[in-house]
């Protein structure tokens, strides 16, 4: 985590080198200007960060289960039908760790904003499955149809646009 923080603090300064004195600094367009020119120089890192907590949240939920925190487990909802790991498994191909993700993603029914983000984490995996195109009479057929019925019976939870979204894609 230090090391992180070292790094965009050293590429904080590199973007801003010798610019506070350029610019009328404090004023309001010449800070945009500056933050505008970081946010430029920091942009091609998201892909990789994202998939970076995918991985971990895959990670907390095999190793935590139902004692999963939010993030994580929100970040697991998107990875759930990749195969992530050095043995390529997916965490949608055991029945039982599905089970479990789906009654922690229903311990958030209460609280629309965290579970819709969990339900949208579930909804593009679910896309991702259907493009592999599993065998019908496989294991991981059968969770991606139960993986659906989750979907279909909590989508009164969720705002209409991820509804129609579901609509769209069943």
């Amino acid at each position: 985590m230090v090391a992180a923080l070292e790094k965009l603090q050293a590429r904080l300064q590199e973007t801003l080198a010798g610019r506070p004195r350029q610019l009328a600094w404090g004023a309001p367009q010449a800070m945009s200007q500056s933050l505008e020119r970081v946010r430029i120089a920091l942009r091609a890192r998201r892909g990789m960060d994202r998939e970076q907590r995918i991985a971990r949240g895959l990670m907390a939920f095999r190793m935590l289960g139902a004692k999963t925190a939010f993030v994580p487990l929100k970040y697991a909802c998107y990875g759930l039908a990749l195969p992530v790991d050095w043995e390529a498994r997916r965490l949608l191909a055991e029945r039982q760790s599905l089970e479990i993700l789906l009654r922690r993603v229903g311990d958030f029914s209460e609280d629309p904003r965290r579970f819709a983000a969990c339900y949208r984490g579930l909804l593009s995996s679910c896309q991702q499955a259907r493009a592999e195109n599993f065998p019908a009479a496989s294991a991981l057929a059968d969770n991606l149809r139960h993986l659906e019925n989750f979907l279909r019976t909590n989508a009164p939870h969720v705002g209409s646009a991820l509804r129609d979204e579901l609509a769209d894609k069943t």
